[in-house]
């Protein structure tokens, strides 16, 4: 019994002093994040032309209208686009300079072979004037 009581505080010791031997320190990187930008840098002077076309097979309002949405604004040249599930028409704003009716028809049945691109409505011309401040 007297050994128990010797070796058993021996050992806590042991124990403490091998636990405690190494301080582990912090580092503290700092990662430099950059943050991209999805502004369009459209040109003032251009000719906008605002144009409507009917969509078919679409099937939802989120994943079918939005994809063909955001797919139609991404396109260079393009100043607005907004795609309207319930009536199944798109209507988009662009620089008619640089975008047509083709690349409009091949970015929306480029999105799936179930859009098909019909019913083309007159286009509005959209001169806009920069103001000189």
């Amino acid at each position: 019994m007297k050994t128990l009581k010797f070796v058993l505080p021996l050992l806590t010791l042991i124990l403490l002093f091998t636990s405690c031997k190494k301080e582990t320190t912090i580092e503290t990187k700092i990662v430099e994040i950059t943050e991209a930008t999805n502004e369009k840098v459209l040109n003032p002077n251009a000719n906008y032309v605002t144009a409507s076309f009917g969509v078919e097979g679409m099937k939802c309002a989120m994943g079918c209208a939005k994809v063909i949405e955001k797919n139609l604004f991404a396109m260079d040249g393009v100043k607005e686009a907004v795609v309207d599930f319930d009536t199944k028409t798109a209507t988009v704003t662009y620089d008619e300079d640089i975008v047509n009716k083709e690349s409009l028809t091949a970015s929306v049945t480029s999105t799936s072979d179930t859009y098909t691109v019909v019913s083309w409505e007159n286009k509005t011309h959209n001169k806009e004037k920069t103001r000189k401040e």
